[in-house]
């Protein structure tokens, strides 16, 4: 924090509608934050502002759409307009506040305690903290948390009360904390132009508690011991036997002897709950007993029929065939007991009139009238037991007409099945019959195109043609290397940097880390990355470089720019439907994004990166001759490029494949079109290289330097952020950046807007490259970005887009060297050139 900076809490408290759209307004300050982190009420311990106000010069709208029900924190400076007497003597801005955390102050109500049991208060405004403090009788209570919700026939705000969830110094959990008003009046804020009271430095004050209270709600007491019952293997219902058995669980603990009004407020809401089941089935049986609530069910279930009865429909019918099982077979094991009870009583009867036939004549054999008996009891029985079966068979038969039934049905749906099968075979059919109409259609079209062909040779001969020569297309496969498991992402990066380094120094390109470390993250990171300035300042020697430094060979494209291109025919190709084939331009361009579709399509995971260096970018309008590409700098782009060729409808570009481009600044060449600078990222080269080898250096050299490179999608995903948020300082230069730019006061001219996608270009190269610029300077990675995405967008006209310029010079760090020296060319050049600014002018 600067010096003359001072921090304040305070509440929204005017604005003013006129001139500026409501971006002006007044906040009413409660509380000042000193140095050393103590809280004390506005004006006690120094004077801030006899109108204990700060004025907002930007922002207002803001702040008072996000805290307009909130205590909030603002870093104030002082004005620098002329003081008057009844005038605020603090500034501050919509980005120099920000939301209080933790217990620095609550809102303090004069109002009944209200009892545990029933903890509501009913208020007109909504609270301006997150905590409130209750104060009744001389004594302060609390701090709570609370849950509102809005009574829409009063319009005022319910508030149902709860301890803080986190102990507080004695304070345990559940419980508040009870002390005297006269402690805490140092800390009270004797604001008289406002209804709202508060206390600040909580944790300080409630060190010194005149007592503690038990505020557990009846949802807390639930929420905590519930928990532990239902948890409970040996409680497996609820009942009042339940309710006997935890009351008796928990009686001998010591938490039971500690809380004894807690566990008593426990069992009464068990037993209320126990009670409510049988209260509602009462209830529901009552409703269901009336003509409403049976019409109610039966529409219910009219409706929702079929879902309703599947599962008791299937569990039916499975049911059915099981027991038509059970009974089919203990009907056949009946049927053969019957069976064998008839043979055995045949049986029987033979033996019995063999006896007695030969009763006389047999003396041998004499049958006792007790073993008599003994027969025609045997032979009762089995009659009996005759009976019995024939009873059981009926019985069955019965049951098993039911099943016939059951198959009836089954028959009717099998029929019906047979009906969808029939259906389904017409319908087939009529694709049949579709396909071939298409097929003669087809037949047709390859009759006309074979006549055609045949007479494309006679056609040439009569025109002078010559056969064309069949070339063999370039080599795009490239051997990458594999990269240990056990290697992060954050050495991969360095290792790739360092390597890539020395290479560029071995062929002569003198440079250091963190310039190669910028292109390197640049290229990664942005679809189009363009090597700006004068000629012979070395942009396309150090691109060719740059594609034999990472191991590329073929796949760096080299593809010069020729003046009069105007579509995309002109650098990828067009489809000539006299020949039905494509005919690819000379860049080569199609032949590599072909082959980069065929390493998607196959999967290739081993694919290297891939470059399309674009010579002289702008010798003709990007825009036109390079419009499918400029669709994929934008994240949700599909990345396909249409060929319209029937045979390949189109190509799917990888991530991996990045455009490089060279530009000129001189009236040779195209102006860069604002779609077009939102789209890429401009490094610029103005500057000779003084340290330049001069040495003789073969154009072959980099065939010898046998680099591996690493895979594209591990070359985007090394690059790759894995955040966007930014230390404070930093995104507090950027913000200021941004706004004074945007800032719409005509003094500053023409505004200039920063789209988000910058913003977030921004931020993923600091996310990336800050870390690996750290050492040199905190700012450097922000200088770069700065320099290399917001300050192209720099055009504008007029002496007052100039004080524009100036400012935005002003509010840069001096540690931002490059983005000063830029911007100081750009003012210089400007002046000169009778207030005409640009970037790329």
């Amino acid at each position: 924090m600067q010096t003359n900076e001072r921090k304040v809490l305070c509440t929204i408290e005017k604005g003013y509608s006129y001139e500026r759209e409501d971006q002006l307004g007044k906040l009413r300050v409660y509380f000042e934050i000193l140095n050393n982190g103590e809280i004390v009420p506005i004006n006690k311990e120094s004077l801030f502002c006899e109108t204990e106000q700060v004025f907002v010069t930007s922002g207002y709208s803001e702040l008072r759409e996000k805290y307009s029900s909130s205590l909030f924190a603002a870093t104030c400076v002082p004005t620098n307009f002329e003081k008057k007497e009844g005038n605020c003597q603090y500034i501050t801005r919509a980005n120099f506040c920000e939301d209080i955390k933790g217990l620095l102050a609550c809102q303090v109500y004069d109002l009944p305690f209200p009892d545990v049991n029933e903890a509501v208060i009913i208020l007109t405004e909504k609270p301006l903290t997150k905590t409130i403090l209750i104060q009744d009788d001389s004594y302060l209570y609390g701090p709570f948390d609370y849950v509102d919700e809005i009574d829409p026939a009063t319009n005022q705000y319910i508030l149902h009360l709860k301890p803080i969830s986190t102990p507080l110094n004695k304070i345990q959990q559940f419980h508040i904390g009870k002390i005297g008003i006269q402690k805490c009046i140092a800390y009270l804020s004797q604001n008289n132009h406002s209804y709202a009271n508060f206390l600040c430095n909580i944790k300080r004050i409630f060190e010194n508690i005149d007592d503690t209270i038990d505020y557990i709600t009846n949802d807390q007491i639930i929420s905590t011991y519930g928990n532990r019952i239902a948890q409970n293997s040996d409680i497996r219902s609820f009942n009042k036997g339940t309710i006997a058995q935890i009351r008796k669980c928990y009686t001998s603990s010591q938490e039971f002897r500690t809380f004894p009004e807690r566990f008593h407020r426990l069992f009464q809401s068990l037993e209320m709950a126990e009670s409510w089941d049988n209260t509602r089935k009462d209830l529901m049986d009552s409703f269901l007993s009336i003509d409403k609530g049976k019409e109610i069910l039966k529409k219910y279930i009219d409706e929702n029929k079929e879902e309703y009865f599947r599962e008791e429909k299937q569990s039916f019918l499975k049911k059915l065939q099981e027991e038509k099982l059970n009974q089919q077979q203990a009907f056949n094991e009946l049927v053969n007991k019957k069976e064998q009870v008839e043979a055995d009583i045949r049986k029987m009867l033979r033996e019995r009139e063999l006896f007695q036939f030969n009763g006389g004549q047999i003396s041998t054999i004499t049958i006792t009238a007790e073993e008599k008996n003994k027969i025609e009891q045997k032979l009762s029985a089995q009659r009996k037991e005759l009976d019995t079966l024939d009873t059981e068979v009926k019985v069955l038969e019965e049951k098993h007409s039911r099943f016939k039934k059951i198959e009836d049905l089954k028959n009717e749906i099998d029929d019906l099945e047979r009906q969808r099968d029939r259906y389904r075979d017409r319908k087939r059919q009529m694709e049949e019959q579709v396909e071939d109409v298409a097929k003669k259609l087809r037949e047709s079209n390859e009759i006309l195109t074979s006549r055609l062909v045949q007479l494309k040779p006679d056609v040439d001969a009569l025109c002078g043609l010559k056969p064309k020569t069949v070339f063999s297309s370039l080599d795009y496969n490239v051997i990458t290397r594999k990269i240990s498991a056990t290697e992060s992402d954050e050495d991969t990066r360095e290792n790739l940097i360092n390597s890539v380094l020395d290479a560029l120094n071995n062929q002569g390109r003198k440079t250091d880390y963190y310039t190669v470390a910028n292109i390197l993250t640049t290229i990664a990171q942005c679809q189009f990355t363009l090597f700006g300035g004068l000629p012979g300042t070395g942009k396309t020697s150090l691109a060719k470089i740059l594609g034999a430094s990472l191991g590329l060979q073929n796949r760096l494209l080299n593809i010069p720019v020729a003046r009069g291109w105007t579509s995309s025919r002109d650098v990828l190709g067009f489809y000539n439907a006299l020949s039905q084939s494509f005919i690819p331009s000379a860049t080569g361009l199609f032949d590599l994004i072909r082959h980069l579709h065929y390493e998607m399509k196959e999967k290739i995971e081993s694919a290297a990166p891939a470059i399309v260096l674009l010579d002289e970018f702008n010798l003709s309008q990007p825009e036109h001759y390079f419009s499918p590409f400029l669709e994929m700098a934008d994240p949700e782009s599909k990345r396909i490029i249409l060929t319209g060729n029937p045979e390949e409808q189109y190509f799917q570009v990888p991530l991996y494949l990045r455009f490089l481009g060279t530009i000129n600044q001189d009236e040779s060449v195209q102006s860069l079109t604002p779609r077009l600078l939102d789209r890429a990222a401009i490094i610029n080269f103005d500057d000779f290289e003084q340290d330049y080898d001069l040495s003789a250096v073969k154009s072959d050299t980099h065939k010898d330097l046998n680099i591996s490179p690493i895979t594209g999608n591990k070359f985007i995903d090394i690059f790759f952020p894995r955040s966007l948020e930014m230390t404070p300082d930093i995104e507090r230069i950027l913000q200021l950046i941004i706004e004074t730019l945007r800032d719409d006061n005509p003094e500053f001219g023409t505004p200039v807007i920063v789209s988000y996608r910058k913003i977030k270009a921004i931020r993923s190269y600091h996310n990336v490259a800050g870390p690996l610029m750290y050492i040199e300077s905190k700012y450097k990675a922000l200088d770069y970005a700065v320099a290399q995405h917001i300050l192209p967008l720099l055009n504008g006209y007029g002496q007052n887009f100039g004080n524009r310029l100036n400012a935005l010079l002003d509010n840069l760090p001096d540690e931002m060297e490059r983005s000063h020296k830029l911007l100081r060319r750009i003012i210089s050049t400007g002046n000169q050139n009778m207030f005409c600014y640009g970037a790329n002018i």
